[in-house]
Parts: C-alpha cells; structure tokens; sequence
C-alpha cells in the first residue's frame, strides 16, 4: 500500500505510463445521496451529476446510464454488485460516492438515505454500506479500480457507553492482496470535507476542475486537487490518494499524452541519468526516489554548459525552508548534482518564459535561493564555496500555477570574469550577495521530511 502524502502527506508516484488492454473499458458508477432523514446534505445530487457528466466526456460509460442519486441500502447493495458483476479483467473501474460516510470501528461505511435506523454508532454495520466490501468486490474482477470517496462529511452518532468506536471522517483501507485500487479521499483521517456553499463541495469542484486535463496519471490530478482544497482551506481539508497497484504504472483517467498532456518529461541530455524532472514532487518507485541526475565524471560541463530541459513549478510553498526561499517547487529535487572539486566552480541557472525561482540544497544542508528578478533576469545560483557533495535542486516558479511551464536548466563553469563585482561607490549601491537560508531543520517541512526519507 502506497500513502499519499505533501497533500496529507506521501503522495508517491511511479514514472512508466501506462498502456491499458485494447479492449478494456473505461466505466463508472456514479453515485450522489442527499436526501437524508437525518442531516441532509445540499451539494451531493450536484456533485453526482456533473461528476458523470465529466466522466462521460472524457470516455468514460456511466453505468445505470447517469448518477444512481438518493439510494437506500437495498438499491445501493444492487447497484454495486451489478457494476462490479459488469467488469473484466483490464478495465478502468471509477466508483464516485458523494454523501456521508463514517469509521466505526476501523470500518468505513457509505450511509444510504434510509438513514432513520441508524440512531447509535453501533446500528452502522446492519444499515451501512461496508467500503471494503466494495473493495472486495473489485478485486474478484480483475479491474483497476478508482474510488472516490467525497463522504468525510460530519455526521456525529452518539455511542453507549464511554467508548469512541467512530472516528472523524474516513480511516485507511487494506486493500486485498493483487488488487489494483487507488482510493481518493476527501479528507485525511481525523477531518472532514467541506459540502460547499456553491454548486459543488469544495473537494468534488477542485476534481472536476483537474479533470480538465483528464490525459494524466490518477496520482498527478489527485496532487492538484489536495494542494487547490488544502490552500482554500488553510490546511484545514487535505484530500489524500491511497493505493495498491498490481501493475507496474498508475492509470490515466483518459489516454493520451503529449507533453501538453502531462506533468512529466524526461531529461534529454546524455550527461544526466534519463529519468524526470516531476513537478508536484518527483518521482518516486518502490520508495525510492529518482531524479534527473546530473552526472560530471567526465569532467567540468562543456562550453555553453548543460542544457537540461523540464518544466517547473510544483505544489510546495518554499517558505516553509525559511531564509531567502520562496516560490513553489516539487516537493522531492528536480536534478541531483555531485559536485567534486576537481571540476571546478559551478554557475547554475534557469531560463524560462515564466518567472522560475532556483532553490539548491548544499550537501552541508544550506538552502541557497534565487528568484526571477523585476527586471526579468532569471535565477542564478554560483557554487564556488568548495563544498564537495550532493546538490540537490528545484526549478520552481514564483506563483502557483496549475499548469508547470516549460524551463531549462544550465549548469555551466562559474569563471572570475563572467562576474566582475562592481565596486560601490558614492552613487552607487553595495552589491547584492546571495545569501543562504539558515540550515535549520524545520519538522514541520514536507520537503525536509521527503529528505529525510532517502
């Protein structure tokens, strides 16, 4: 089982794309439920609707031929099984569930409409739907299914006794051994997601605004809509992405690609290692992460230096580094650098048509930080303290952006003469210095904590 997270925190992806069988199917259940007798909710007959909508544009089949809204127990239990009964192996199995959901007991259940029986936390198992159920299901047929679950709504139930046997919002699923699943959740445990004072709740309208750009992998849209809900709630909501995947790759929503179709693209010189440059926060396999490795074995970078192209960008506030940082970059290093002092002093930059931010990790753990300047002169980044070692770098940009710009990063020999330092005079300002972010841990960092897990 794979944790999302930077969202809640480990969202971790694999970097192959994936190739589905030519006769699988892309299908969808579609379910909305808000008619409760108990706490109704405003938004899920909305949610459901456009959320089929957008399924169907993107090539999706949705099963019962629309959203199945406002179902009790019994139509919900049909309504599963025949959708599961539907399914081959190889397929794209998408189950949306908007409406209230609670954890008792360490079991997630979907609640139905016929919500009247269910007076105590214990009465949940007999009038729920039990997720793993559904889980369970899925796995038998051999799909790849893709749950989404925007049911972390509040929904209290007063116990007996002095136990807490039900939790805030959702808990982690097992899923079953050899099934492939990616759960979405609305929330992380212990919170609760927003039903929305709009159209939509907050969680369901980031998704649908991602879905935009459906020809990405499962774990780079899920990335987008964590960091668009976490920052309109000040941390407050924090979708998050579980998954196990029996295949090698995570799906795409819809098949395409393209670089104006996804986050990734490789390292096209051949003095780096050819994986890719991710924003978002790179690349991770197996846990381990990979980078763009910028490899000088040979020797010091050729006169119009290295040219590594990528795009920018990520969904990290660089803040959270402290000193001279700032701008939004991924949450693991675009590239790697082993630095040897026999090759001699480093220029690093980037080039963009968009304002990029350059932020580089010394090997004694500094943070060295550069932006676009008001003029437009791009980040530079001189290396000349001598320190042998890892660099590890990003190529972020100065504001959020949805979509990561496309960059290029140089990586060049730094020489006196390409910066004469002026000398200040009256009428003239002291030069500026670079100064490095103090090297102070800070916990609460997920890009400190990424590191941490090299």
């Amino acid at each position: 089982m794979v944790r999302l997270g930077g969202l809640w925190v480990g969202l971790l992806s694999l970097g192959i794309l994936l190739s589905a069988p030519a006769m699988a199917e892309r299908v969808a259940l579609v379910v909305g439920n808000a008619g409760y007798s108990v706490s109704p909710l405003t938004n899920p007959a909305n949610d459901a609707t456009d959320m089929a909508e957008r399924l169907e544009e993107i090539g999706f089949r949705v099963f019962g031929d629309g959203p199945q809204l406002d179902l009790e127990l019994r139509d919900l239990n049909v309504a599963i099984r025949d959708f599961t009964r539907s399914l081959n192996p190889g397929d794209l199995a998408v189950f949306y569930y908007a409406g209230h959901g609670v954890e008792y007991k360490g079991t997630n259940y979907l609640i139905p409409v016929d919500d009247d029986e269910i007076a105590f936390a214990e009465d949940v198992p007999d009038w729920g739907y039990p997720a793993p159920r559904l889980l369970e299901r899925l796995a038998a047929t051999g799909a790849t299914g893709v749950i989404i679950l925007d049911a972390c709504r509040n929904n209290p139930l007063p116990e007996r006794g002095a136990s807490r046997d039900v939790g805030t919002g959702l808990s982690a699923m097992e899923t079953p051994a050899g099934a492939s699943a990616f759960i979405m959740y609305a929330a992380a445990p212990g919170q609760t997601s927003s039903d929305g004072t709009g159209r939509n709740g907050l969680f369901t309208e980031a998704l649908l605004q991602a879905l935009d750009r459906p020809a990405r992998r499962i774990d780079d849209i899920m990335y987008e809509v964590s960091f668009a809900v976490r920052s309109a709630t000040q941390g407050r909501q924090v979708p998050w992405l579980e998954f196990a995947f029996a295949g090698e790759v995570p799906p795409h929503f819809q098949t395409g690609g393209g670089r104006a179709e996804t986050n990734e693209v490789p390292v096209q010189v051949a003095a780096s290692l050819a994986t890719a440059g991710k924003p978002g926060r790179g690349i991770v396999e197996d846990g381990d992460a990979l980078y763009g490795l910028i490899a000088l074995a040979d020797g010091p970078p050729p006169d119009r230096g290295l040219r590594l192209d990528m795009l920018a960008g990520g969904y990290e506030d660089a803040v959270q580094l402290g000193g001279a940082c700032h701008g939004f970059v991924a949450s693991s290093p675009d590239f790697h650098l082993d630095w040897d002092e026999p090759i001699g002093p480093l220029r690093v930059r980037t080039l963009s048509e968009a304002d990029t931010v350059l932020v580089i990790r010394t090997p004694g753990g500094a943070w060295l930080c550069d932006g676009s300047e008001s003029d437009g002169s791009p980040p530079v980044v001189d290396l000349t303290g001598g320190e042998v070692g890892l660099y590890r770098i990003w190529v972020g940009t100065e504001q959020a952006q949805s979509r990561a710009p496309d960059a290029e990063l140089v990586v060049e020999v730094w020489s006196d003469a390409d910066d004469a330092p002026p000398v200040a005079g009256p009428e003239q300002d002291a030069p500026v210095q670079l100064v490095p972010a103090a090297p102070i841990p800070n916990p609460a960092a997920t890009i400190e904590r990424g590191l941490e897990m090299e």
